[in-house]
């Protein structure tokens, strides 16, 4: 079963490697000598793809909260003698 604590590190994961691939890759584009459309292009690509990803961990920031209380809820009926559904 994926659990929240794995997607949220496979997003932090992510993030650091869109992290590096900015501090490497777009310096490159910055010095570089190609035309000004495919540089700007490149560049809002890339942190169009940084933005999902910091959307994405904030979601599951938010799934997490919802997990932890159904988490609860389940232990509770489990006690209870309910079972899990």
């Amino acid at each position: 079963m994926v659990t929240p604590d794995e997607i949220r590190t496979d997003a932090a994961k992510l993030d650091a490697y869109l992290e590096a691939f900015e501090h490497t890759y777009l310096h490159f584009l910055d010095i570089g000598g190609e035309e000004q459309e495919e540089r700007d292009r490149g560049t809002f690509a890339f942190y169009e793809l940084r933005d999902k990803v910091m959307s994405l961990m904030s979601k599951m920031e938010e799934f997490a909260g919802h997990m932890e209380v159904c988490n609860a809820i389940f232990a509770i009926n489990a006690v209870k003698g309910g079972g899990m559904a």
